[in-house]
């Protein structure tokens, strides 16, 4: 595997703070800053989560296809069972 789970904790940990750093500063009344997209920041927000979500159901349909590749700790509790 390319990444420890504790390089992606500290990774997930970086990116938390760095969304908390920009949330705040962010104008959510302002224009989305796309000339293409006619609404504000906080419906661009929106947005992006949505198109983050087709595409991360996207890979997980390609993966599956290639025979049901998986990172085998994510959602595992320590005995190997499925966390809820």
């Amino acid at each position: 595997m390319p990444y420890s789970k504790e390089e992606i904790f500290a990774y997930h940990e970086l990116c938390g703070e760095q969304v908390e750093e920009r949330v705040t500063s962010l104008d959510l009344e302002a224009e989305s800053g796309f000339h293409w997209l006619p609404f504000n920041k906080l419906e661009l927000q929106l947005y992006n989560i949505r198109h983050i979500q087709q595409h991360t159901g996207e890979l997980c349909e390609r993966l599956g296809a290639k025979g049901e590749i998986e990172v085998d700790w994510v959602g595992m509790k320590p005995d190997g069972s499925r966390e809820n």
